[in-house]
């Protein structure tokens, strides 16, 4: 059992997402396509997944999530890696490009670079040749580009706006003719040339925020700044969607904070927030995320909702 993935799709929950019953999905498959978990559960490969859920009409056309917020300490890192590990489980082929200097992205998943191996500052420039041969396997369909304190150096090697726009996007493109469905970025809580190459990139922006003053101050902030870096590139901007971590309902200011964003920014709130919740911190302990276990929790379950809505997996 040692050398199982981490990240399968159980059985009950592949009838859940698809609205088709276990038996149906049995006779789909030949016994050898299931996979045997702890505790009498059966799964399923990402690529046994992504099969079926294609068939029935669900969309794995390629496209690049960033995760911003000029504040720092609102959960992105935990959003990036625990939507990636989700997404593999519905089949998707995912890469995680870790732009933060401090590499939160890379300790969380026990593969800080070691100090000559390649990072985005080494690859950017030749991702042809340079950027595959960096990227770390977590396991099947999961992918890590890591980071650490040198990427701090992009904001004086990416001076060129051609650059900062064409960087992030460059990576990207790679990565699409490799055959991955996605790629999540963890960016870090400033306004530097990583975080305009990633907005540059991206196709959808996610801003996680919390309850404190300061993660609002940096919603505002982060709007603002896209909307500026988009005029100065003549790009068009990018879906924006506000996710709202660590929400409490015994805590007065959450639901304070919950109406606020409800009545500024309607449109762009998913309908989804994240609670607060132990799991995330037990999960990261063991350099894995909720998804690793299949212990129903609300934290799964809030984030599985989070995956869904953002990649557009609709029955």
């Amino acid at each position: 059992m040692s050398n199982l993935p981490k990240y399968l799709l159980t059985l009950p929950e592949l009838a859940d997402i698809s609205g088709e019953p276990e038996s149906g999905i049995k006779k789909s498959f030949g016994n050898e396509s299931f996979i045997n978990l702890p505790g009498n559960k059966t799964a399923l490969s990402p690529g046994a997944v992504k099969e079926f859920l294609l068939n029935l009409g669900m969309d794995y056309s390629f496209r690049v999530l960033a995760h911003i917020n000029l504040r720092g300490g609102i959960g992105k890192t935990t959003t990036t890696i625990t939507t990636a590990t989700r997404a593999v489980q519905y089949g998707f082929k995912t890469a995680v490009l870790d732009l933060d200097p401090q590499g939160s992205s890379s300790l969380a998943f026990d593969m800080a670079p070691e100090e000559d191996d390649p990072i985005f500052y080494d690859v950017w420039q030749n991702p042809a040749n340079l950027l595959m041969p960096s990227m770390g396997m977590i396991e099947e369909n999961l992918y890590l580009l890591p980071s650490s304190l040198e990427n701090a150096l992009l904001d004086s090697s990416l001076l060129n706006p051609a650059s900062q726009k064409n960087a992030v996007k460059g990576v990207c493109e790679i990565l699409k003719e490799e055959g991955f469905d996605l790629v999540l970025i963890d960016c870090p809580p400033s306004l530097g040339a990583a975080v305009i190459s990633a907005i540059c990139a991206a196709d959808s922006v996610i801003i996680p925020v919390c309850s404190d003053a300061f993660s609002m101050k940096g919603l505002q902030l982060t709007l603002k700044e896209i909307t500026s870096i988009c005029d100065t590139f003549t790009i068009s901007t990018p879906e924006i969607r506000i996710l709202y971590n660590k929400f409490d309902r015994r805590i007065n200011l959450s639901g304070i904070a919950l109406n606020e964003l409800s009545s500024t920014y309607g449109d762009l709130l998913i309908p989804v927030f994240i609670r607060t919740s132990t799991e995330f911190a037990k999960a990261l302990a063991g350099k894995e995320t909720i998804f690793a276990s299949t212990r129903k929790s609300t934290a799964r379950d809030d984030f599985d909702k989070y995956v869904r809505y953002i990649l557009n997996l609709q029955k």
